[in-house]
């Protein structure tokens, strides 16, 4: 690897220039304001990847259409979407703890057992990094108390109280097994991808830094294409091609887990009005990506799902 140098704010400008980036619609003199005191270049700059470059001619390996304000308005646009990924998921994170009260009451399970047999199911790698996890929530002030009171003898609706969304889809994993619940298992599997996104989010990793078809790394569950094949408005290939990338495949995926699990009436009508202003968000600047038809696609998508399975009063 060859270190790269650091870059002084107008070193920045003056290398996005060289790479094509326009300054047509936010003059320099801001775009030194925005990098200074509203994000940070390798963060904003990532959105590029969402664009082609020039194969040759005089203009290779330069952007082709892409002005500063678009990067801008792809970061604004993705820091709504990482906030309303993080309440859906604290929405599915509530219910599935829900779930699995009701399901471990429904066979009588006993609330100590339960959590006692899972514990002893980690294997000999998983188990120091459970035990790390209580650890680290010993201090905590708002469960170590709990931690404190069992003292590792825990009934499943404290254990479900101290435990990270991780280990709680692993624990509902467990339980899916033990209930033999299909159910169960087929939430799991969507749980695992509800996670991942939601990490990424809450860390405020970009999501919409690469849209391009083909980075999903396995097939969408099949649940989620089932539903999305009711949607009477998109087409086959459109869905395929959309859900064919990574995270476009693990928003929808948050989605549908969310349309799918939350049952309160209240919750579903708050996050519909919320994602449907998301969309709206997405759409403030369309114009900017009349020409990208990665990014516009993607919009357009999202805005068929979101119509569809979060429809307005």
């Amino acid at each position: 690897m060859v270190d790269k140098p650091y870059l002084t704010i107008e070193k920045q400008i003056e290398h996005l220039k060289e790479k094509g980036v326009t300054f047509a619609l936010y003059d320099e003199e801001k775009a030194k304001d925005y990098l200074l005191n509203h994000n940070n270049y390798f963060k904003l700059t990532a959105y590029r990847k969402n664009y082609n470059k020039h194969p040759d001619g005089p203009q290779k390996d330069k952007y082709i259409n892409l002005d500063f304000a678009f990067l801008v308005d792809l970061a604004v646009i993705d820091m709504h979407l990482r906030y309303r990924i993080v309440h859906l998921a604290l929405d599915i994170e509530h219910q599935a703890k829900l779930k699995l009260l009701r399901k471990t009451e429904e066979k009588a399970e006993d609330g100590y057992t339960i959590v006692s047999d899972y514990v002893s199911s980690l294997s000999e790698t998983q188990k120091p990094k459970f035990e790390s996890e209580i650890n680290r929530n010993k201090g905590n002030v708002y469960c170590g108390n709990i931690i404190a009171k069992y003292n590792g003898k825990y009934p499943i609706w404290a254990f479900l109280e101290i435990i990270p969304f991780g280990r709680l889809v692993s624990f509902y994993n467990f339980c899916a097994d033990r209930f033999a619940d299909p159910e169960m298992k087929d939430d799991y599997f969507r749980l695992l991808t509800c996670k991942e996104i939601r990490n990424a989010s809450a860390h405020s990793n970009c999501i919409i830094n690469d849209l391009h078809s083909g980075t999903a790394l396995h097939k969408t569950n099949s649940s989620v294409t089932a539903s999305l094949v009711k949607i009477p408005t998109m087409k086959p290939e459109f869905r395929k091609r959309r859900m064919s990338n990574a995270r476009v495949q693990q928003i929808v995926t948050l989605f549908y887990t969310h349309k799918t699990m939350v049952n309160s009436i209240g919750v579903n009508q708050e996050e519909g009005k919320l994602l449907r202003e998301l969309i709206n968000r997405m759409f403030r600047n369309t114009s900017f990506y009349d020409d990208n038809p990665t990014i516009k696609g993607t919009f357009d998508f999202l805005k068929m799902v979101v119509d569809n399975w979060f429809p307005s009063e």
